[in-house]
């Protein structure tokens, strides 16, 4: 059995609440100062050799779904079979609806994120663990006291092709989609980068939220391996960040088209 290894970093958030299905939405910081513009990239290797690239928004917009084909295994929540496992559960992604707001309600609209991944099959895991974690308010930088002290910062999901099978990326917005074969197995990277990489990218998550809370934090400060993060106090790694609570619907893009 082959797989498709998708691996997500940087402003990308994991829309979690059903069991059986997962978004990945993609985050817009247009008219920021141009180190602080995140940009998407899609990188698919196929037994490791670049096989196809996707670059900006341009190509990667609206909605995107991995289809397979016949029905492949349904979406699962990986278990660590050990502490040395580098895949860790999902759920150590910064949860921002009940980790950093447990008593607020947002009014999150996933809408607003300029590209959705949407999946229906894999197993879902974290990776990158950070320890000593601290999370601050954009404003005054007072620390948040109920943030998780360990978190991770990226996500990945693995999804198996069915034996003569395939999978597609499919791409509802005219951009080619991209078929996967059974026969090999792929990796593919989704990054929403921008020049600069901070931890004081975090507010950008809050650009989904209407309106801003009162407060919005950043992710401060953290270790890594026992090391502290370079130039803490803002300059640490841009994450992942979890929306576990929000209602939303299965290809959202596509029920706003009367052509669909």
């Amino acid at each position: 059995m082959n797989t498709i290894r998708f691996s997500f970093e940087d402003l990308c958030a994991f829309f979690s609440r059903y069991s059986s299905r997962l978004m990945v939405g993609m985050i817009s910081t247009d008219g920021e100062a141009p180190e602080h513009v995140h940009q998407p990239h899609i990188i698919i290797r196929r037994d490791g050799v670049v096989e196809r690239e996707y670059h900006t928004w341009a190509e990667i917009n609206g909605d995107i779904c991995l289809e397979v084909f016949p029905e492949g295994k349904p979406l699962s929540r990986y278990t660590p079979e050990s502490l040395g496992d580098p895949r860790r559960p999902s759920s150590m992604l910064v949860d921002i609806e009940n980790d950093l707001h447990p008593k607020e309600k947002l009014q999150v609209d996933p809408r607003v994120c300029r590209a959705r991944l949407y999946f229906r099959n894999g197993e879902l895991y974290s990776t990158n663990q950070v320890t000593n974690v601290r999370f601050a308010d954009v404003k005054t930088g007072q620390v948040c006291g109920h943030a998780p002290a360990e978190m991770t910062i990226k996500g990945g999901l693995d999804v198996e092709i069915p034996e003569d099978g395939y999978a597609r990326l499919r791409f509802f917005n005219g951009t080619e989609d991209f078929t996967f074969r059974s026969g090999s197995d792929y990796e593919v990277e989704v990054t929403n980068l921008a020049e600069a990489i901070t931890g004081g990218h975090s507010k950008y998550f809050y650009n989904i939220v209407r309106p801003h809370p009162e407060r919005m934090w950043y992710f401060a400060a953290g270790e890594r391996l026992g090391l502290p993060a370079a130039g803490v106090g803002g300059d640490c790694w841009c994450h992942l960040i979890m929306f576990s609570s929000t209602i939303w619907e299965w290809m959202m893009g596509r029920l706003e088209d009367p052509e669909s």
